[in-house]
């Protein structure tokens, strides 16, 4: 994208540059190529589930043209998330909470943005959820000249393609027990027992 000029000191002013540099842009850019999607806030959707209390408001969605939900982004100041340095674990405790959102709303599809470096989620399982390399807010499109992959509008292009098909949809729904390490306990629990019974010569009845 172009060189940054505009200085922001806290989170809604970074997202108010993502929302002038991705939304905007993006939204033009989903319309030449007739897609129906559009960046949204999440006030601005129609969730497929209801009743669902996953404890906050998501800092963006994707909508199609009946204003259904089509995919959940959060976003966070890079200066407190470092995402193209972290390591798996913290990632993944970051990530928790867009995980959950997908989950709530059966998405497959998310992305998780400090503005300067976004990732990207697809939901492969119950209880995978599969991240993108960190895209760089300067990478450069290679129709550019740029040497490091795709920029993050080509990949927000991707991500709106994959939005606008059936597969957006996650049919299953874990709730808290996704985030709260209860479900990783009992499968814990679940190979002691099994580890136990196969030491004491007993199988499963």
């Amino acid at each position: 994208m172009e060189r940054e000029t505009v200085r922001v000191g806290n989170e809604s002013g970074l997202m108010g540059r993502f929302s002038q540099n991705i939304g905007h842009v993006m939204g033009e850019v989903y319309q030449f190529c007739n897609l129906p999607i559009n960046f949204a806030d999440y006030q601005a959707g129609r969730a497929s589930t209801s009743g669902v209390d996953h404890g906050g408001i998501p800092d963006w969605i994707l909508i199609d043209d009946q204003h259904g939900i089509r995919a959940v982004g959060e976003g966070k100041t890079f200066w407190t998330k470092k995402l193209a340095e972290t390591k798996r674990l913290p990632l993944a405790e970051w990530l928790g909470q867009l995980a959950r959102y997908m989950d709530d709303l059966h998405l497959r599809y998310g992305f998780y943005t400090t503005y300067s470096v976004t990732v990207f989620l697809r939901r492969a399982s119950d209880t995978t959820f599969e991240v993108s390399p960190p895209i760089l807010y300067s990478t450069l499109s290679s129709e550019k000249g740029g040497k490091d992959g795709v920029s993050v509008r080509e990949c927000f292009l991707y991500l709106a393609k994959l939005a606008n098909s059936d597969s957006y949809i996650y049919p299953t729904r874990k709730g808290k027990s996704l985030t709260d390490g209860s479900l990783g306990q009992r499968e814990r629990q679940s190979e002691r027992l099994k580890s136990l019974m196969a030491k004491m010569n007993l199988g499963e009845r």
